[in-house]
Order: C-alpha cells, then structure tokens, then sequence
C-alpha cells in the first residue's frame, strides 16, 4: 500500500499528510484481533478513504533529489498501549530507568502528564536537523512539547502536529521512517509505528530490473502475542 503525494501544496515537491491513530489488526487468521497504533495517508483525491491498514504505515515512494514534505498528525490515545511499562518507568524500575554513575542522576525521559508522545524519524536518510525526528521533538496527542520540538511553518500546524522535509539526495534505495519518542521509542515502534520509505532514481529503469507489480517491499518483525491475539510487550520480563 502506496501513500498518493499532493504536488499542488509545495511546488517542486512531494506533499503528504500523515497521521497516527490507534486501530486493530489480526497478525494471526486463528487469533482474535489487536489494538494497534499504526500510520494513515491522506488521499488527495479522496478525502474520505486515507490509505493505511491500521498496522504499520503505508510505503512512502519517492524520486531521488525531489524534495517531499509531511505534516504528522498526532491522533493516538493519551494513555499508552503498554501503559505499564510507562508506569515503570516513572516509578524507577531498575531495569528500565539505570542508575548512572556520579555524579549524574537517573531522570524520567517524559513529563509527568505525558504518557504519550511521537515523533517520526526517517532512517537513513540526508534530513536537515530541524526535519530528523529526535527523541527530543516530540509532540502528544494533546499537544505537549518535548524542550527541542520544532516545525517547518508553525503557522500551518496544531499543538498536536510538525511539518518535516526531506530532501531524498539518496541513491535508489529502500529506507524507513518510524516513530523516535523520548523514553518510549520501543514500545511505540512495537505498538506498530513503523513503515517503508522507498526512494527510485530514474535512472534505473534502464537496467531492468523488477518494478510495478513486481517488485514487493516487505517487513519483517519479531512479535509476541497473547493467547487471544493481542500483542504481548515482554522486554520488561
């Protein structure tokens, strides 16, 4: 699944908005279904079908050295999938919050009323610092800052949105972009924010090579699930 781009807002680039929401997903015909975060698309010539799965996000397909811009939306629940572990961690567990030797001292990765904040990341790629996606710009649901949020155009965004670009001065190759939150960065890559970032050079057709229908990205993933289908977060055991 493809995000469709919207030309018509930055000329000379790529435009996408992309937004997290929670919703279900089955990983199993015999299980029942999760409840999953995942990323949506907005269709430009369809308003009301965004593309997504629920899961995941959709393939973002790109041209080498044309410049795409995205505003992220934060749609997801103030209270995390894996609230327990966010518990944990507030609460000091050992294992999820070392204790650093002297004279630093430990200290919780998120405000006390945020127990649910994103920010999206693209692996790999050329992406100016204030465009990357660090642990530090993060944004809630409801609009809290982490101290080093920061977006393209804050005249075009919400309390609970972030304008990023890119510049794909890539050679052809397959990347990703995924969620990068201060302290919760696994859990929100676990509950499903993830998804391909495919950058062509036009330059390739002329080798042949398998394209359209042919060529199929995939993602593999290590998940552990509970007996009734639902995701199972077991790094704290």
């Amino acid at each position: 699944m493809t995000a469709v781009s919207d030309p018509s807002v930055y000329p000379g680039a790529d435009y996408y908005e992309i937004t997290m929401r929670q919703g279900s997903w089955r990983f199993h015909r015999d299980l029942g279904p999760a409840t999953v975060w995942g990323y949506w698309a907005n269709n430009p010539h369809d308003p009301h079908k965004p593309t997504g799965m629920g899961y995941l996000g959709p393939t973002v397909s790109v041209t080498t050295d044309r410049p795409t811009v995205v505003k992220y939306r934060n749609e997801l629940p103030t209270t995390h999938l894996f609230q327990f572990v966010i518990d944990a961690i507030r609460g000091g567990c050992d294992e999820l919050t070392p204790t650093p030797p002297p004279p630093y001292k430990s200290m919780v990765p998120f405000p006390p009323n945020v127990n649910v904040w994103n920010v999206v990341h693209q692996h790999g790629g050329f992406t100016a610092p204030q465009s990357d996606g660090m642990p530090l710009q993060s944004f809630s649901p409801d609009g809290i800052h982490a101290k080093s949020y920061t977006t393209l155009e804050p005249g075009r965004v919400k309390p609970n949105e972030a304008i990023y670009a890119y510049t794909n001065h890539d050679r052809s190759c397959m990347l990703w972009y995924h969620d990068h939150g201060m302290g919760m960065t696994s859990l929100n890559v676990y509950a499903g924010l993830a998804g391909l970032w495919r950058i062509g050079d036009p330059a390739d057709e002329r080798l042949g090579l398998p394209r359209g229908e042919f060529e199929v990205p995939l993602i593999l993933q290590d998940r552990t699930l509970h007996p009734d289908g639902s995701l199972a977060y077991t790094m704290t055991l």
